[in-house]
């Protein structure tokens, strides 16, 4: 979002899709928010994402839908696309076992 925002003026990123592997978690949700992208497209929920993962008192469950309803100005969420298709696992498996 950083180098997005110093090559685009908001104007342009307010028409412009970020597309991602997984549901963004609070912080990047508000990174996107102050960004001024317009519209998201994720994979894989946050919920399936956690269930990979393993319980983890570290998890924060606050979906991107929740953090972009707080914004004033709208921010449309597609998502989760992949949810059910092994590409949006597959970027996850490995990364995340101890």
């Amino acid at each position: 979002m950083r180098l997005a925002t110093q090559h685009f003026s908001a104007e342009k990123l307010a028409n412009y899709t970020l597309y991602t592997s997984t549901e963004p978690c609070a912080m990047c949700a508000g990174a996107i928010h102050w960004g001024n992208v317009g519209r998201v497209v994720f994979a894989l929920s946050e919920v399936e994402l956690y269930e990979m993962v393993g319980p983890s008192p570290e998890h924060l469950l606050l979906p991107c839908r929740e953090v972009f309803a707080r914004s004033q100005r709208p921010v449309e969420v597609a998502g989760p696309a992949l949810e059910l298709d092994v590409e949006a696992r597959a970027v996850h498996e490995g990364f995340w076992s101890k």
